[in-house]
C-alpha cells in the first residue's frame, strides 16, 4: 500500500480509505512480498499429469526429503547429502515434477579446511549439472572437529530451493503420504 501511495502522491491512510470505501481486498504483507520476489509468478508448476515413472520419481523424493531434508524453515526446501547420486535424483524431481527454474536451484557445500574449494565446487557441478555460478562452498572450521576417515574430499552438498509455496506443496504432500501408512 505504501508503494502505491508513493507512486500515486497520496499517504498510505488516503489510499486505505478508498480501499476500503470500494472493498478492494489488501495482500498480506507475506503476499506482498512474494509478489514483489516473483513479479513473472510462481517459478515453478506442478506436473498434474505423472506417468508411473513420474509417480516413482515423486515418491522416492518425498521419502528422501523426510530421511535427509530440512523442515525447520518454512521458507526453503533443503535435501544434504554426501552422495551424489541421491541429491542427483533429487534435482530431477525438482525439474521434471515441480518445473522448479534451473537458476532457483542453488547447491552449498559444507567442506572441511584441509580440501581444494575449486576441485569440490567442480566436482559437485559436474556430478549435479548445477552452474558453478550457482554454488557456494562453506569452509568448517570447528576447532573441536579431529580429522577422521569419515571426512568427504568433496563435503556434504545441501540443495536449496527459496520458494515458500513450493515448500508447503511438497510439505503437504509428504503428510499426506504419511497419513496413508500410519
Amino acid at each position: 500500500m505504501l508503494e502505491i501511495a508513493r507512486a500515486i502522491s497520496l499517504t498510505p491512510a488516503t489510499v486505505k480509505y478508498w480501499m476500503d470505501k470500494y472493498g478492494l481486498a489488501r495482500r498480506s504483507a507475506s503476499e506482498s512480498a512474494y509478489v514483489k520476489q516473483n513479479p513473472s509468478g510462481d517459478p515453478f508448476r506442478i506436473k498434474n499429469r505423472l506417468s508411473e515413472r513420474d509417480e516413482k520419481l515423486f515418491l522416492s523424493c518425498l521419502m528422501l526429503y523426510w530421511a535427509e531434508g530440512s523442515r525447520r524453515n518454512n521458507h526453503v526446501i533443503q535435501i544434504a547429502n554426501l552422495d551424489h547420486r541421491m541429491l542427483s535424483i533429487f534435482i530431477k524431481f525438482l525439474k521434471q515434477i515441480c518445473y522448479v527454474k534451473e537458476e532457483k536451484i542453488r547447491l552449498t557445500i559444507q567442506l572441511y579446511k584441509e580440501f581444494d574449494k575449486k576441485i569440490v565446487k567442480n566436482y559437485w557441478s559436474k556430478q549435479l549439472g548445477v552452474p558453478k555460478r550457482f554454488i557456494a562452498v562453506n569452509i568448517h572450521s570447528d576447532i573441536r572437529s579431529k580429522p577422521t576417515k569419515q571426512w568427504s574430499k568433496y563435503g556434504i552438498a545441501r540443495i536449496e530451493v527459496r520458494n515458500v509455496k513450493l515448500k508447503r506443496w511438497i510439505d503437504e504432500q509428504l503428510e499426506r503420504q504419511i497419513s496413508l501408512w500410519i
